[in-house]
């Protein structure tokens, strides 16, 4: 009986080379040649004897393949990484990042930063770690985009949750072809391109984009790309924004129209305040209570319309609050007092706490040096009896806000001044926390007289993480050994804050 020229496998895909191999193992390699598998090694490649041998290793690697559920496929080649990439860190740097990465995780803004300055790159090997970090953490990932170089960039497009990375920086021009057809990073990086080529084209796009584009998320990253230039001619399109449908996009496009304080919009609000805010009896303010608020002034702060029995107090406290974050500052030394620090002596004369905190938010918010200092001024005497009160009433006390507009200098003295009203460990760590980096000689002297002598043991593991994070490296001596100032249980605490200090001087010396 002759057997027949071709016996296919069932359930195999046409591609698989076992359908080609079988009829041949079948019928014998003295019958019929060894098959062309594409996909394996040609026949004579694997040395083999004679044509049984070749067939057979051509069949075992092919089960080897079917095993692991290889799927026959075609790709193109992946574009390599370009060269001329920066260095990469050192081997002890490296070291450092690995330990950074798994057990003192605080420290990784440090040490990107570190590596940014000096022009190098994080290490091949740890890019994808750092770029799960920027998938998770928002607020890192502009030091993540950094510090990973065209490599990271590279490795980026390959998985979509570090996609986020092809949004930090510009392209090198502006491409329409990638404008039309690019992964949201890439558009928002060539509008970055043509925004500082060409800011009315690029306006033009992002007007564009707020008509067009269903995903909100989208609409805002091209919408932020405005923030670059930022300008009145702007105004038309931000002010547009303001009615998006998405609260995201309105509130981006609220905050960036508080940054042009001779805008239409500026003067908009200024009117609103005057509306409700003017000088009391006795040298008070007097607010008045508003009514149902009208759509242009909803509008303006970017509220939607409430329902018509839902203007509550909770309603009317809101629009107040976010009306005095926005509306420029100068509107209240024109009405009250010249001195910001009137301003606020008034505010508290007159009881109205729900006000004086929007100021303090508005300060921090708009990075008013000016009535940074007066809102410090006034919180000084009594620091901790605010932290109290914020705490009692579930608020915050942005203190951070309102240090961050000050030179570091200022800042620090500040701080320094406040730590010596308290002898809260808590607050004194918070305090530590919101003056920021760099400390200065004085600053640092104080956090370590509290972590050599602390007042109390309640508190002081808050003292010791500031420190850990803040204290210049330079100043580790100063983080002596001598133990007998603290308390038996808080002695771990202490050294791991010198351990942690010394970790980040050896961070230095190596960056």
């Amino acid at each position: 009986m002759t057997p027949p020229e071709d016996v296919p496998s069932p359930d195999v895909p046409p591609s698989d080379p076992w359908g080609s191999l079988l009829p041949a193992a079948l019928v014998g390699t003295a019958r019929r040649a060894v098959p062309d598998t594409p996909g394996l090694p040609a026949p004579d490649a694997l040395g083999a004897p004679d044509a049984a041998t070749a067939l057979l290793d051509r069949a075992a690697l092919a089960a080897v393949r079917r095993a692991a559920g290889h799927t026959p496929h075609t790709a193109d080649p992946v574009e390599p990484a370009r060269h001329g990439d920066a260095p990469e860190v050192s081997t002890a740097a490296s070291g450092h990042l690995a330990e950074i990465l798994t057990a003192r995780t605080a420290l990784l803004p440090e040490w990107l930063h570190l590596v940014a300055r000096a022009g190098l790159r994080a290490p091949a090997a740890h890019l994808p770690a750092l770029l799960d970090r920027g998938a998770r953490d928002s607020e890192l990932r502009p030091a993540v985009a950094a510090a990973v170089g065209a490599r990271g960039h590279w490795l980026a497009r390959f998985r979509d949750s570090w996609h986020y990375l092809g949004s930090h920086g510009a392209a090198a021009h502006f491409d329409p072809r990638v404008w039309d057809h690019g992964s949201p990073p890439e558009r928002r990086r060539a509008l970055a391109a043509l925004r500082r080529t060409d800011p009315a084209g690029a306006r033009a796009r992002v007007a564009e984009v707020l008509r067009t584009e269903p995903v909100a998320e989208r609409r805002r990253s091209l919408l932020a790309v405005l923030a670059a230039g930022l300008t009145t001619d702007d105004e038309p399109t931000l002010s547009t924004a303001l009615a998006d449908r998405a609260a995201g996009v309105r509130g981006l496009a609220l905050s960036l129209l508080s940054r042009l304080p001779d805008s239409g919009h500026a003067h908009r609000l200024r009117a609103h305040v005057r509306d409700l805010v003017a000088p009391g009896p006795d040298g008070t303010v007097r607010v008045r209570r508003s009514g149902l608020a009208p759509d242009g002034l909803l509008h303006d702060l970017a509220l939607a319309a409430p329902a018509p029995d839902g203007d509550t107090g909770a309603a009317r406290a809101e629009r107040l609050w976010t009306l005095i974050t926005h509306a420029p500052l100068d509107v209240w030394t024109e009405l009250v007092d010249p001195d910001p620090a009137q301003v606020l002596a008034r505010v508290e004369r007159s009881g109205r706490t729900d006000v004086h905190d929007a100021l303090v938010n508005a300060a921090g918010f708009q990075g008013s040096a000016p009535w940074s200092r007066a809102l410090l001024a006034s919180l000084a005497p009594d620091v901790g009896g605010h932290l109290a009160r914020a705490t009692k009433d579930r608020r915050v006390l942005q203190l951070s806000a309102l240090l961050r507009p000050l030179p570091p200098g200022e800042r620090c003295a500040w701080v320094c001044a406040a730590l010596e009203r308290t002898h809260d460990l808590h607050d004194a760590g918070y305090l530590l926390r919101v003056a920021g980096g760099p400390w200065t000689p004085g600053l640092s002297v104080a956090a370590t007289r509290m972590l050599l002598n602390p007042v109390t043991d309640g508190g002081y593991r808050a003292v010791c993480e500031a420190a850990a994070e803040h204290l210049p490296p330079d100043r580790l001596d100063d983080l002596t050994p001598d133990l007998s100032g603290i308390s038996p249980e808080n002695r771990r605490l202490y050294l791991d804050t010198r351990d942690t200090v010394r970790f980040r001087r050896d961070m230095h010396r190596e960056l």
